[in-house]
């Protein structure tokens, strides 16, 4: 199963999943509504693999949860 296209980003693609498993973040399909198509895309794009990347993409993601949704990123449960 391929991901969507680039201007079809209404669900969470295989990729930022994977991503934010890397990153132990939980994120919502409402909240991932609430974020623009530009930062959906750019969540699906930037990357996540080394230890330093994971930690951008960690702090980052955070701190676009906190500006769309007003609430604290909530961590994966494994």
């Amino acid at each position: 199963m391929s991901d969507p296209p680039a201007d079809d980003l209404a669900l969470m693609p295989r990729t930022l999943r994977d991503k934010l498993d890397r990153v132990g973040i939980k994120l919502h399909l409402e909240q991932w509504q609430r974020f623009t198509r530009e930062e959906r895309r750019r969540l699906v794009d930037q990357p996540c693999d080394s230890g330093a990347e994971i930690e951008t993409y960690r702090a980052e993601l955070s701190a676009l949860i906190r500006e769309r949704t007003g609430r604290e990123p909530e961590p994966l449960r494994r």
